[in-house]
């Protein structure tokens, strides 16, 4: 009986463990999801830019009028620092990281596959010992009434 009550606890931190993993991991593909959706953006805006007149919006619905006269961009290397890239080359590199952050969802995606088939695995032997410790209780029980 101790044994059951012992296996039966230990499977129930272990369910406990993988759904806070399916939470991390889920929280992480929204991340690189938007982050991906970021560079989409930022890829059509380079594919669009050429020189000509815009507005700039300056925040509070207020607006300038600019001209842009280069077509050259700043692109984000790490630790805070940009490189300057034509516009050709910015926009290879902003695919290529697109591609690489949708190869990261497409990892977490098969890790979170199978840490949820891991989880329902352990969740259907938690609920057999569960069942297991009821109707030993319930034998128990019963051999108590009859001595009683």
């Amino acid at each position: 009986m101790v044994q059951m009550e012992d296996e039966r606890v230990r499977m129930s931190y272990e369910v406990a463990v993988y759904r806070e993993q399916l939470s991390l991991l889920r929280r992480e593909m929204e991340r690189i999801s938007i982050t991906s959706m970021d560079m989409t953006n930022a890829l059509q805006s380079v594919e669009k830019l050429e020189k000509k007149n815009v507005l700039v919006p300056l925040g509070g619905g207020t607006f300038m009028k600019s001209a842009i006269t280069d077509t050259k961009i700043l692109v984000p290397i790490g630790a805070e620092f940009l490189t300057e890239m034509e516009k050709e080359e910015a926009g290879r590199e902003i695919r290529r990281r697109i591609d690489a952050t949708n190869q990261a969802v497409t990892r977490l995606n098969e890790e979170f596959d199978k840490i949820n088939k891991k989880l329902k695995e352990v969740a259907i032997r938690l609920r057999e010992a569960e069942q297991n410790v009821r109707l030993s209780n319930r034998v128990e029980e019963g051999i108590k009434e009859d001595y009683i």
